[in-house]
């Protein structure tokens, strides 16, 4: 996951987190609502200037933004990415003996 991805999916977190819409944000900023639209859409990256500003309206810091493990999106891929498959295979495994466990009861 790149650094623009990961800050386009906490940007969209912490703004509806803090229960803002992109106007509102926008209004925040001092920007406009289609800058925010786009930003969101992957279509614009902001200054290092604008993002102060964003992290500020948010209340939060400039970092948080950036974190790969900041929104609930990122921290769902790293679990998947690190867990995924041991998880899957041990599931799995319990699922098959409990399978095999009923079918010997009848």
């Amino acid at each position: 996951m790149g650094i623009r991805h990961t800050f386009i999916e906490n940007l969209k977190y912490y703004r509806k987190k803090s229960g803002l819409t992109q106007e509102k944000l926008a209004e925040k900023v001092g920007m406009s609502t289609s800058y925010i639209g786009d930003m969101e859409a992957r279509e614009r990256f902001p200054s290092a200037e604008t993002i102060d500003k964003i992290a500020e309206a948010l209340n939060i810091k400039t970092v948080e933004l950036f974190d790969d493990r900041g929104s609930p999106r990122n921290v769902q891929s790293t679990f998947s990415y690190i867990y995924g498959k041991s998880l899957k295979d041990e599931l799995s495994k319990r699922i098959i003996k409990d399978i095999e466990y009923v079918c010997k009861m009848f």
